[in-house]
């Protein structure tokens, strides 16, 4: 029997070996379609997986069993079992791997879990959160490159100090659901505008479910040339330091509901314009105008923040400028009242210093009230023609910004 435990991950020829042993009945069971391998130690070592490991499984199945032949898709299910290291390279294997984990005193972290070069035509699940299950995994270095999952990937409740994925297909469904990302292996570009350490997911095509449910990202998160094909979710995502789907090709809904973080002034400042628009695009196709709204806002103050004064986009800078301060973009309406208020009693002033010294009107600051009507035509102001235009002209467009900000979350 070949043996198939390592110690290098890095460099296959140097591997120290070690062989399992199948005789063992206290930490391997058997059943018609599989082997379980349960609270085994494989600390101090590497684990390689490849398609002699998948052929010995499947032999002491048929022995075991007393089968003529194992052609299905077997399961070998590792639980609660010690890792040091992990790695699946230039492989084609034919099994779902699962790595269950269910047990209090279980160490519960992985150095090193490398995938490389493989094709898994069976299910690849880590920590899956069912069946009683809800135990965290900590992996320090999860590596995926150019790596195709034929059915279901799963990556649950696991904190990876390190990620980094690549160059990978997923022609069924994905999902990260609960996971917590801390950094990954980006290298700083400030053309891209890329941090060290921002999470990249590059060259990715999800073509089911790209589920990223109630999951943390303590660093920018990059989708880079990543097609998603069916419907994804970042329900409940904590996004710290921004997002980018920029160079995203999205064919169906994604949904943001109850993304938090996405909003705070460093994640805003990483996140660009495109994004905002893109999940603002998302939340007006599902009918959530409040939160359509909100990205809409945050997608104007990019646009905003990217025009210069003096420069040939001064007019339309001046446009979002008085959009801005009139009412943060139409997100609070207490602005417009405010700036209303303000009209009326400038027109007071100057009505005051200007008008009624010589044409005896009253001076009562109480006459600021009168002036924060646009249909108030009184003598008074109609004797200055040049502060009657401004009073109407902005009246008439703080009104319309009072409207449009208490109308924001309420219209169809």
């Amino acid at each position: 029997m070949e043996n198939h435990i390592y110690r290098d991950v890095l460099n296959l020829d140097d591997f120290n070996l070690q062989e399992l042993d199948f005789s063992s009945t206290n930490y391997i069971s058997y059943k018609e379609n599989g082997i379980q391998f349960k609270n085994q130690d494989f600390s101090n070592t590497t684990l390689r997986i490849d398609k002699n490991f998948i052929d010995e499984c499947k032999e002491e199945i048929r022995q075991r069993r007393f089968l003529t032949g194992v052609d299905f898709i077997i399961d070998i299910e590792f639980k609660n079992c010690h890792f040091s290291n992990i790695i699946i390279k230039e492989e084609i294997i034919n099994a779902n791997l699962l790595f269950d984990y269910d047990e209090q005193n279980t160490n519960q972290e992985i150095e090193k879990f490398i995938l490389f070069g493989c094709t898994l035509n069976g299910k690849f699940y880590i920590n899956k959160q069912y069946s009683g299950n809800n135990k965290t995994l900590t992996i320090k270095s999860l590596k995926i490159e150019n790596t195709v999952f034929k059915s279901n990937f799963k990556l649950h409740k696991t904190v990876l100090k390190e990620f980094n994925i690549e160059d990978t297909d997923f022609e069924k469904h994905a999902d990260f659901f609960k996971s917590i990302f801390h950094q990954g292996t980006l290298k700083k570009d400030d053309i891209e505008k890329i941090n060290d350490n921002d999470i990249g997911f590059k060259a990715i095509n999800f073509k089911g479910l790209a589920l990223f449910g109630d999951t943390e990202f303590h660093k920018k998160l990059i989708f880079k040339y990543v097609t998603f094909e069916s419907f994804s979710h970042f329900r409940k995502a904590k996004l710290f330091k921004g997002l980018d789907l920029d160079y995203s090709n999205i064919q169906n809904e994604m949904n943001f509901f109850d993304v938090t973080e996405l909003d705070n002034s460093e994640a805003k400042n990483n996140t660009s314009q495109e994004t905002f628009r893109i999940i603002k695009h998302n939340f007006t196709k599902i009918g959530n105008t409040i939160e359509a709204n909100k990205y809409h806002a945050l997608e104007l103050k990019k646009r905003r923040n990217q025009l210069k004064i003096l420069s040939a986009d001064f007019f339309n800078y001046l446009v979002f400028f008085f959009h801005w301060i009139s009412s943060n973009h139409s997100q609070y309406w207490v602005l417009p009242v405010l700036w209303i208020l303000a009209i009326g009693y400038l027109t007071y002033l100057s009505l005051d210093s200007f008008v009624c010294a010589r044409y005896g009107c009253s001076n009562n600051l109480i006459d600021m009230f009168k002036y924060i009507s646009i249909i108030n035509y009184d003598d008074c102001i109609k004797k200055n023609p040049i502060i009657f235009i401004l009073n109407k002209v902005l009246l008439g467009y703080f009104y319309y910004q009072f409207i449009v900000s208490i109308r924001k979350d309420t219209r169809k």
